[in-house]
């Protein structure tokens, strides 16, 4: 008995002394930092009259120890709260609406908040162990897992030992086959894993919805998380569409960010993003097949980064997003 508290003892001293090394490496870690005030403005146009039933969605800025979010206002004629996505812990902003819109078809929604973005590498964050993995090791309805996608994942990673050399063998794999392209909105953009490795060609979507069908085909839990990219040679401006990328867990190490896309378009930065992002993005939401609670639709978002709205029970497209930032 007095050795098996001896050995809990022991087990405790370890473990407080591994926390207090994570500390103080992060701590003593140099990380780049930005700061910027965002605007978001969402128009929603030709509204009917007959309106009794209106529900808008929109994501709600991540705050984690690598981005904090302050000073965040919302006008909106609508009433709103903020509830949360039960699979993978997304606030959303929930709005509604149930009677009719006075005198104007057109209704304007208004964000804004400021961001202290860090930049995102080692040491990665131990003291809160993921406790729910099984749903990043699970298909997704474009990011299966079985067949094909396995198969390949395994050719890849042939005589790789560590989980470590296996993911750094999928996204070197991609980089080297893929080939970043807007130009076909029928494959680019959509983040069908099958549809990508058919055409070789995509976008951050699609680079990281194969990466994440690959590395979970291998029992490597990885997810995927989205934003937007503030260009890091401007002041200020306007967004011009979404980022995303992935992450994947080891035991040991945490989550581990991969930036497939943007290595590719900057060969020179190749080794960096495997393991780190950098401090010029905004991070919104995380995971695929998003359900919105209230939601009419039976089909679950593929992803979520732009507003949805349904009128009348019945999703509703008419709608303008634009993305400002400023440098703080």
């Amino acid at each position: 008995m007095k050795r098996i508290h001896l050995l809990i003892t022991i087990l405790i001293i370890i473990y407080i002394g591994v926390l207090a090394l994570i500390k103080r490496l992060e701590a003593s870690a140099v990380y780049n930092e930005r700061a910027f005030f965002v605007e978001e403005r969402i128009v929603l146009k030709d509204l009917p009259r007959d309106i009794n039933n209106l529900r808008i969605w929109m994501p709600y800025p991540v705050s984690d120890r690598w981005q904090k979010v302050s000073d965040f206002t919302l006008e909106s004629p609508f009433d709103y709260s903020v509830i949360v996505d039960k699979t993978y812990g997304n606030r959303i902003i929930y709005l509604k609406q149930d009677q009719n819109i006075p005198d104007e078809n057109t209704a304007e929604i208004m964000i804004s908040f400021k961001v202290k973005r860090k930049e995102y590498g080692l040491p990665f964050d131990l003291s809160r162990p993921e406790k729910n993995l099984s749903r990043f090791l699970k298909p997704n309805r474009l990011v299966p897992v079985n067949g094909r996608i396995k198969a390949l994942a395994l050719e890849i990673t042939q005589g790789k030992k560590t989980d470590l050399e296996k993911t750094r063998a999928i996204y070197d794999y991609i980089i080297d086959k893929l080939t970043y392209s807007k130009d076909d909105p029928k494959v680019c953009g959509i983040g069908d894993s099958l549809l990508t490795l058919q055409y070789l060609k995509g976008i951050c979507t699609d680079y990281h919805s194969l990466f994440i069908s690959l590395a979970r085909s291998l029992g490597i839990p990885a997810k995927f998380e989205i934003g937007f990219p503030i260009p890091a040679d401007k002041e200020e401006g306007r967004i011009n569409g979404y980022h995303c990328w992935a992450k994947f867990y080891l035991k040991d190490k945490g989550w581990i960010p991969v930036d497939i896309s943007e290595a590719d378009k900057h060969p020179e930065k190749r080794s960096y993003f495997f393991g780190h992002i950098d401090e010029h993005r905004i991070h919104f939401t995380s995971g695929r097949d998003i359900n919105l609670e209230y939601a009419k639709s039976l089909q679950p978002l593929n992803f979520f980064i732009y507003p949805y709205a349904e009128l009348n029970g019945r999703q509703f497209n008419d709608i303008d997003a634009e993305v400002r930032f400023k440098n703080l």
